[in-house]
């Protein structure tokens, strides 16, 4: 169950039940840009994957995403903007967020590959919400760190996360040392350390939900529009496949 005082998802969500523990989640082949973006307020960063990136705490109240997007994204035209833009908040420790990754997970790949699709992941904690010591702050936060270090790290990061989900009720969670050991395996150098221990996102983390103005995970945008009961509600791949290609005409 949520914790007491979590936003609780939205009452189609809370129908389904709890997932089993996600056994793989589809990692993007393709070479993709990965810019960190500013979400709700602001201006926009670009991600440095240089050893010097600094691990200095940003500014809480500047909720960030990290884009996912492949060198052939259709445009608008006359515009770098994405044709179709998908902005997720989830939770690693959310069950509704496993499940989402798990089912529609290899479509986004696809779509992401194909250009028709960007994908902005924000990482926000439902769960673990007025403790920078929870579980679903510092996964979160040190998914921003990876994603400072290195870009195909925080992919292959974000899917270990989801494919290895704790329980939600567990007594205990992984450690620091144990998340930074998966960063490391998913490719990610030592400044992912630097970064952890210095805290940089973790307040940014622990106030998204609030700085997002969002209800509960995993919650859904696809430009700007909120879909996630209608992914939700039905499981289908084809649901999300049918909302993009009917804003980018399937021009890939």
């Amino acid at each position: 169950m949520m914790q007491p005082g979590a936003p609780q998802p939205s009452k189609d969500r809370t129908a389904l039940m709890v997932v089993a523990v996600i056994a793989a989640v589809a990692v993007v082949t393709a070479l993709v840009v990965v810019v960190l973006v500013k979400t709700r307020s602001g201006s926009s960063d670009s991600i440095s994957a240089s050893p010097g990136t600094s691990s200095a705490p940003v500014d809480p109240d500047q909720l960030k995403s990290v884009r996912i997007a492949s060198p052939k994204l259709l445009t608008k035209p006359g515009s770098s903007d994405p044709m179709a833009t998908l902005t997720v908040y989830e939770d690693f420790l959310c069950p509704f967020c496993g499940q989402y990754e798990q089912v529609y997970g290899p479509a986004i790949a696809t779509l992401i590959d194909s250009g028709q699709l960007a994908v902005d992941y924000t990482m926000v904690s439902v769960l673990g919400r007025h403790s920078t010591a929870s579980y679903s702050v510092r996964s979160g936060a040190m998914a921003y760190c990876v994603a400072d270090a290195d870009k195909a790290a925080f992919q292959r990061f974000h899917a270990a996360l989801f494919a290895d989900q704790p329980d939600e009720t567990a007594s205990t969670f992984p450690s620091d040392d144990q998340l930074l050991a998966q960063a490391r395996k998913a490719g990610a150098d030592d400044s992912v350390a630097d970064c952890v221990h210095s805290g940089k996102y973790l307040d940014m983390v622990n106030k998204a939900v609030t700085t997002a103005k969002i209800t509960g995970t995993p919650t859904l945008e696809l430009n700007g529009k909120d879909i996630a009961d209608d992914l939700m509600n039905k499981l289908d791949p084809q649901i999300l496949i049918d909302k993009v290609t009917a804003i980018t005409g399937n021009k890939r």
